[in-house]
Order: structure tokens, then C-alpha cells, then sequence
């Protein structure tokens, strides 16, 4: 159980702490409720791209080597990272220097100087980033697949913008973006380790309690009505294909949540699972496969990705909506439930080994779900699901019509792969 205190004050901010006696290390976390999804189509990327010009020098701090050296010195863990629904910034020091990170986190937000040079010079370094994504198949697959689902929405755009939007980005850009989505009431501050004798949340208080109320912004809504197989392919010379097979989900609050955690486990996500058995123990069919549930405010995904070889593709493409229908079709042994259950009881348990992870399932709950739960609670809605539970979830969900395949490789011919399709 996580020992926690949750302050929320008057302009909205969330304060959350979690003492931890065991470590002598302490995390500050700003997730920030903004990505890429809040984005329109002149400004993709820049929730990335603002993400880069935080760690590019404040008022107090000028430049990058100013911020880096000064958290260097004592030894701290620092990143932050952009997602389509959150930003997130962390800073992990001994407990001693906990007022270095929380000051560093709040100058870094509130007092960045977004310099113009600065800016032309970082816009190199997204384009240089855009390109390494695109070189990386096995990752840039992911992005395809979100463009297969959620066609020209915000959703289906990807999270490091596109290098014609990133040439145009001016000043003003980042000023207008910080403004409507970096106020209190969309941040959420997490500090969790070793309290060392420091009053977190009154430290937090007298650093942000002055900054105004402002209402958030809101993203668009994506609804997915689907009734026939998609396909999309990305022509590249390669010997490998990279595919992801893909069916629409639910959004990350629908009841049936555990149910697709055991079922997503069961299917994909462990080198026990059935499609890592038949398609790369048993047929050798690929290097890497495995299935990952997309959850998001208001839709979901579950997606199985592999990279085969060229000439078999048609095969590892059978075998895989094999596994789909399988799981449809026929029963879950007691002992099949009962490993996938333990496996994710074990992942969630070993997950929350340190202050970052706890910071970041704290902070998580707090803006998707607007309250916490304990990872034991979490653990008891998994076990509870059954046999029938996991057969009903992948019946209304695994149907030919809904099937959609997206492929980088040497092939150009959709309806070829579209007759491939059925379950």
C-alpha cells in the first residue's frame, strides 16, 4: 500500500506525497494534462517540441548548460518525455537536495525564456529526431498505425510533428501554447521518497500558490466507426516486414479495463504468451512480437506487432489472427488465467520499486482517473476476471470487419493483404 496525501489549492494545482522510508532518493514529477492530441494541424509537435525549449535556459538559469550542470553536481536523474494526452518532467536527487529539484522543476515551467535563436537551433534537432524515428520501423509502425485508426485527427498525428510544421514554429508559438495549457489547474505536482524533514506540499504552496486560476483547454473527441478491414502500407526496401494487426478498444475508464489487461497479457505480452509461442518459438516466423493496449480518454486499441521476414509475411499474418480467433473459439485453462493474473500482479508490484515509478502512478491516476487507487485494488479487479469475462471481451471485439493492418515494406498491394483479413 502507498502512503499518500493529496492537497489540491484554491488556482487548482494538485499536490500529491508520498513518504517513502525506504530510499534515501526523492522524485519531484510535473505531469502536465497536454500532448499531442491538443494540438491543431499548424501547431503538431510543438507539445514536443516546448518539452525541448523547457531545458533550454530561464531568467535565473540562461542557458542548458546552466540547468545541466547545476543538476549534475548532486548526482540527479532529470528528463521529461511527450505523450498524446501528458507531459511530463521529472527531477530525482538525494533527498538533501529536494529544494533544488522543485525549484529547478517550477523555473524550468513558469520562467523559460524561449529564446528565438534557441528555438531555429532546436528546430534541427526535432528535424534530425523526426528522421531517426522514420529510419526505426519497428517504431515508426506505431506511428502508421495511429494514422490507420484516427485518420487526420490529432490523435492520428504523431506526437514529434511533421519537419514542414516544425520549420514554421515561432516564438510566439510556445508563448501561446505555455499560456493555454502549462497553469496550475492542469499541472500535477508528485514528489515521493525520503521526506528528509522537508514539508513538501507547503515548499510546493509557497512556490505556486500565486499563479492564477485558468480554465483547461480541451482536445477533440475521436469516435471510431469501423465496418469493413483496413490496410495501410508504407512502401520501404527492406528484409524484414514490420506490421502491427490492430482492432478498435475501449477508452482508458470503461469498466472492462482488467478484462483487456488479462486478455492483452495472455496474447502478447510475456515470452509465455500465445502469439510469442506460435509465432516465434514454434514457427520462427519473427524476431519480435508481442501485443500492447492502447488506452485513451475516449477510445482504446489492442494492437499485436511483429517484424518477419518478407517472404513469409502472408504466413506470420495467418498465424497471428489465428491466435485472435483462437481465443474467441476455445477455452482458457484455469492455469493460463491464473499465470496471466500473478504475471500482472508481479509487474504491477516490481513497477513501483522507486520514487519515480510511485510519483508517476500517483500523478497518472490523478489526471486520467481524478482519483487514486491502491495498487492492491488494482490487483483485485484483475483477479476477479473470469474464464467467460475474457471470452465475451474478445468476441465483441475480435471481428473481421474491424481488423486493420498496417505494414512497412517491399509490397505495394492493398487488396491483396485486405483478402488476408479474416478471422
Amino acid at each position: 500500500m502507498i502512503s499518500f496525501q493529496k492537497t489540491k489549492l484554491k488556482n487548482g494545482l494538485r499536490i500529491i506525497t508520498a513518504p517513502m522510508k525506504e530510499t534515501k532518493a526523492v522524485t519531484v514529477l510535473a505531469l502536465v494534462g497536454t500532448g499531442s492530441r491538443f494540438e491543431d494541424k499548424k501547431l503538431n509537435g510543438i507539445s514536443h517540441f516546448l518539452e525541448h525549449m523547457f531545458f533550454k535556459g530561464t531568467s535565473k538559469r540562461p542557458s542548458t548548460l546552466d540547468i545541466s550542470r547545476e543538476l549534475d553536481s548532486v548526482g540527479a536523474n532529470y528528463n521529461a518525455y511527450t505523450s498524446e494526452e501528458e507531459t511530463g518532467f521529472y527531477v530525482s536527487v538525494p533527498s538533501d537536495h529536494f529544494k533544488l529539484a522543485l525549484d529547478m522543476l517550477v523555473d524550468m515551467l513558469f520562467n523559460s525564456k524561449f529564446d528565438a535563436e534557441e528555438i531555429e537551433r532546436e528546430k534541427g534537432v526535432i528535424l534530425e529526431e523526426i528522421n531517426m524515428y522514420q529510419d526505426i520501423p519497428q517504431k515508426y509502425v506505431f506511428d502508421l498505425t495511429k494514422q490507420l485508426f484516427y485518420g487526420k485527427t490529432a490523435l492520428g498525428s504523431q506526437t514529434v510533428g511533421t519537419k514542414e510544421v516544425i520549420r514554421k514554429l515561432e516564438r510566439k508559438d510556445f508563448l501561446n501554447y505555455q499560456s493555454l495549457h502549462y497553469n496550475p489547474s492542469n499541472i500535477i505536482f508528485v514528489v515521493a521518497g525520503n521526506e528528509n524533514h522537508f514539508n513538501w506540499t507547503k515548499e510546493i504552496e509557497n512556490y505556486l500558490k500565486n499563479y492564477p486560476f485558468k480554465n483547461n483547454s480541451n482536445y477533440q473527441k475521436v469516435e471510431i466507426k469501423q465496418n469493413k478491414q483496413k490496410v495501410l502500407l508504407d512502401y520501404k526496401k527492406t528484409d524484414q516486414a514490420h506490421l502491427t494487426i490492430g482492432f478498435p478498444a475501449f477508452k482508458r475508464t470503461d469498466k472492462r479495463r482488467p478484462i483487456m489487461k488479462v486478455l492483452n497479457n495472455i496474447l502478447g505480452e510475456t515470452m509465455s504468451s500465445r502469439l510469442f509461442t506460435q509465432v516465434r518459438e514454434r514457427r520462427g516466423l519473427a524476431y519480435y512480437i508481442s501485443t500492447d493496449y492502447w488506452d485513451f480518454q475516449d477510445n482504446g486499441a489492442i494492437i499485436a506487432s511483429a517484424g518477419v521476414d518478407i517472404n513469409r509475411v502472408d504466413l506470420a499474418i495467418k498465424v497471428i489472427l489465428e491466435e485472435f480467433q483462437k481465443i474467441k473459439m476455445e477455452k482458457i485453462s484455469d492455469w493460463e488465467l491464473s499465470k496471466s493474473k500473478e504475471n500482472l500482479k508481479g509487474r504491477t508490484y516490481l513497477g513501483l520499486e522507486n520514487s519515480m515509478s510511485v510519483a508517476m502512478f500517483l500523478a497518472e491516476q490523478e489526471l486520467f482517473w481524478q482519483e487514486i487507487e491502491q495498487p492492491e485494488d488494482l490487483i483485485k479487479e484483475v483477479f476477479k476476471v473470469t474464464e467467460s469475462d475474457i471470452y465475451k471481451l474478445s468476441n465483441d471485439l475480435f471481428q473481421t470487419n474491424k481488423i486493420n493492418l498496417t505494414m512497412i515494406s517491399p509490397y505495394k498491394d492493398e487488396k491483396k493483404f485486405i483478402n488476408l483479413l479474416k478471422l
